[in-house]
């Protein structure tokens, strides 16, 4: 399940940036709860879990950077896709 939820997350997380302009940098915010809602996850705090450990399994496969500019704690993360993610993004859905 967790390798299903990293996956979904990553996409999720293509797809927001795609849809929001295809920032330069990369850079998106994530809301931790509504990313658990739109992947189907449990509520509450187990969908919570499930996404910070997808975003965290992400980040060291190093396709994103996660920032969390209210505290490890908040369910707002700043998320900014790697340079690598981003160039598979505009190849495989045909943004330049």
């Amino acid at each position: 399940m967790a390798e299903d939820t990293r996956q979904r997350l990553e996409m999720l997380l293509v797809m927001q940036w795609l849809d929001e302009g295809a920032s330069e940098g990369g850079e998106l915010a994530l809301s931790v709860s509504t990313a658990a809602a739109e992947l189907g996850l449990e509520e509450g705090r187990s969908g919570l879990l499930a996404v910070m450990a997808a975003l965290g399994e992400l980040e060291e496969r190093r396709l994103v950077d996660v920032a969390w500019p209210t505290g490890s704690g908040g369910r707002e993360a700043r998320v900014t896709l790697s340079a690598e993610l981003r160039r598979d993004a505009r190849r495989l859905f045909g943004r330049t």
